[in-house]
């Protein structure tokens, strides 16, 4: 008797790393229910799973949504995530979408999507859910996600409400995974084989605000770290505050399990534009950070997001900002020009800053960045790394090889070696890189690799 076939469900993710935990969360969901997750057509179903953290990125979520239309005619297409929170209206404006949901409405996405699988094309989209939070104990991921890291989402939401920013709007308010969970999915994965973890949410920094101090992140850390001392655990993003003394010393410690990257949700170094956008901290507070951390000059990643162009921002604050940026040991940069978002409480302030001197902010910033991301990388030439391998890959210019990244998270190519026979995906190799091509290390012949 032959097999019943399985109904294919293809899912696209845009944004964060949040998002892309809660597709694998959706993707364990559609397996538990009959489906096969597939990573291209043909399908009976595809999600696209949406950001809105810019006006833009909202746009790119809906045309998303309508490309997917168009693609898999025959295909039932969900919208889910931030994009259908922002702006709802607009979801009744795409044709021949099959179903939509907010954040909370993801955890009866696969079950509304399933049921549809029976019933004829609707006239209408099927709206599952718009309002209200996820649960953070909900649509966890298994341990089957393909990749040598994996992602588990320990935190949701945000109280912050900084000036600038739509996410709490979003994602509500601050949700903590109790640290035994933590520790539970941590096992599942290391006994799957996986050897790092990223730790994420919207502010993993206030990670426990909701458990009336029962638990931090600095307590969770510590947990982690006694728990799992052979696995590479590296955090998100977090405020110049939030790096407690004894998360700095798991950092600058070069045998501690937490990888020695440090992502600094900065915007800014002017307290000018920190006091307009609403950050809870000042100029002293990021020089004061960089300081402590001097120890690890050199092998310490520290990376930053920045935006410019914010109202408050006159060319002296922009100033003060690429001083502090030229004179700080940084590994790279993420920079923004500023668009204001509907919604917060800056879009309707005046935009005092034009367009065209966004663009000039931005692309000195970004200059800077790319001078810092040479430095930085260049100091670790000739350096014992260790490089988690990630995939193999075909490269126009050495040719076949293993791409991973080191423990402070700069892009590894190894070469395709004579004795490779035992090298994969997970394992992790000690090298030293020979050459910086512009866009990573690499590692080529006669190395040592030690597991």
């Amino acid at each position: 008797m032959p097999q019943k076939k399985l109904p294919r469900v293809l899912i696209e993710t845009l944004g964060c790393k949040v998002n892309y935990y809660e597709s694998q969360g959706l993707a364990s969901e559609f397996r538990r229910k009959g489906w096969q997750v597939v990573k291209k057509g043909p399908c009976e179903a595809v999600v696209i799973n949406s950001c809105a953290v810019t006006a833009e990125a909202g746009r790119q979520s809906f045309q998303a949504a309508r490309r997917a239309i168009k693609r898999y005619s025959e295909a039932r297409v969900a919208l889910a995530g931030c994009a259908v929170v922002a702006d709802p209206q607009k979801v009744a404006e795409i044709e021949k979408l099959g179903a939509f949901c907010g954040n909370a409405g993801k955890k009866d996405l696969v079950s509304g999507l399933t049921w549809q699988l029976e019933k004829s094309t609707p006239e209408r989209p099927e709206q599952i859910g718009i309002s209200g939070e996820l649960d953070i104990n909900i649509l966890r991921a298994d341990s089957e996600r393909g990749r040598s890291r994996a992602v588990v989402k320990i935190q949701d939401g945000c109280n912050s409400f900084c000036r600038y920013c739509i996410i709490p709007y979003l994602r509500g308010r601050c949700r903590s995974l109790p640290p035994e969970k933590v520790l539970a999915e941590c096992r599942e994965l290391v006994a799957a084989g996986f050897r790092e973890v990223v730790l994420t949410g919207i502010h993993i920094g206030r990670y426990g605000d909701d458990a009336a101090a029962s638990f931090s992140l600095t307590s969770l850390l510590l947990q982690l770290v006694d728990e799992f001392p052979d696995l590479r655990l590296r955090l998100g993003s977090l405020q110049p505050h939030e790096i407690t003394p004894e998360i700095m010393t798991l950092l600058l410690d070069p045998q501690s399990p937490i990888c020695e990257h440090l992502h600094l949700s900065l915007q800014s170094a002017s307290d000018r534009v920190l006091g307009a956008m609403g950050r809870p901290y000042r100029r002293h507070d990021i020089e004061e950070i960089f300081a402590l951390l001097a120890p690890g000059t050199g092998r310490l990643n520290i990376g930053t997001d920045l935006i410019v162009g914010f109202p408050a921002e006159n060319e002296s604050a922009f100033a003060e900002t690429m001083a502090l940026v030229e004179s700080a040991e940084l590994g790279y940069l993420h920079v923004f020009p500023y668009s204001p978002r509907q919604g917060t409480v800056a879009a309707s302030w005046p935009d005092r800053v034009p367009v065209v001197e966004k663009k000039e902010r931005a692309a000195k910033l970004g200059a800077l960045g790319r001078r810092k991301r040479e430095v930085f990388t260049q100091k670790n030439m000739g350096c014992n790394l260790k490089v988690l391998l990630e995939t193999h890959i075909e490269d126009s210019c050495y040719g076949s090889g293993w791409f991973g990244h080191s423990r402070n998270y700069i892009p590894v190519l190894l070469t395709d070696q004579s004795d490779d026979d035992y090298l994969r995906a997970g394992l992790e190799v000690t090298v030293q890189a020979h050459a910086w091509d512009g866009r990573r290390l690499v590692a080529g012949e006669n190395l040592d690799l030690r597991g």
